[in-house]
């Protein structure tokens, strides 16, 4: 005895009789891209940055202290901004306050003798929330 092979045929009749789509319009599909997956017929737009968003890891540099800039001497009366990158930069006070690992940030390591030397030497008092409110009013967070 000989088998045929049936080959599938989507117009074929049904066991039932009638071509099952014969009342259905022919279907063309778009290719497929994924990524028009979410909405076929709009592409994902891809917003361009226009800032430089490169790391620069800043925490290895040695900043030597008694290094004057440019010609003439140093400002006599310096802003808090510089003042306390003075404080930090200097390696004598860095068991007191001292930048993060990672350069990017600092903190407060002992804040009573933060209160007790480093502050009136280098400012007018010697109260930690006047410091506080300084740093909190340059906008430092």
């Amino acid at each position: 005895m000989q088998s045929k092979s049936k080959e599938c045929d989507d117009n074929a009749p049904a066991e039932g009789g009638s071509p099952l789509n014969e009342h259905l319009p022919p279907v063309t599909l778009p290719p497929f891209d994924a990524d028009t997956l979410r909405h076929p017929r709009k592409k994902p737009k891809v917003k361009e940055s226009i800032v430089d968003h490169t790391y620069r890891d800043y925490s290895t540099i040695e900043v030597p202290c008694d290094e004057k800039e440019g010609k003439g001497a140093k400002k006599a009366n310096p802003n808090f901004p510089e003042k306390l990158h003075g404080i930090l930069s200097h390696p004598h006070y860095s068991h007191i306050i001292r930048w993060q690992p990672h350069g990017r940030s600092w903190k407060v390591v002992d804040k009573h003798l933060l209160t007790t030397i480093i502050l009136p030497e280098h400012f007018s008092h010697g109260n930690f929330e006047s410091f506080t409110r300084s740093v909190n009013g340059w906008g430092f967070k």
